[in-house]
């Protein structure tokens, strides 16, 4: 009679590797950061003055929005004025006065607003 024991082992370490690269796939504060770091912040930070009022160098500040209300819905970016800005489907396009980012790039930011904008970053997580 062939053992069981070796298949149910090797299944017991293969869930958690797969939980963990389904994790890995889903786009996290720290991944879109990155973008906002790189072409959103030289106007939407505390530092440059928050224009409009929308910050994008804080996690709990995105979340607030600007002066013109919330531009991220957790879980609806095609509703987030943030993508329809960064898609030009929204005047003024974003990032303004500049090259639009790469389709990918704006994937990312869709990807993580879909999943409920989560945060691994160590700043404040609603």
């Amino acid at each position: 009679m062939i053992s069981l024991r070796l298949p149910f082992s090797i299944a017991a370490l293969l869930v958690p590797l797969a939980a963990y690269a389904e994790n890995k796939e889903t786009p996290d504060w720290v991944d879109v950061s990155a973008i906002f770091n790189a072409r959103c912040v030289m106007c939407h930070s505390k530092v440059a003055g928050a224009s409009k009022g929308l910050r994008l160098d804080d996690y709990s500040a995105a979340l607030s929005g600007g002066e013109r209300g919330v531009v991220l819905l957790p879980g609806d970016a095609a509703g987030s004025e943030l993508v329809l800005r960064l898609r030009g489907e929204s005047t003024p396009r974003m990032p303004f006065l500049s090259r639009p980012l790469p389709e990918h790039q704006i994937a990312l930011i869709e990807s993580w607003i879909n999943a409920g904008m989560p945060n691994s970053g160590g700043v404040l997580k609603q």
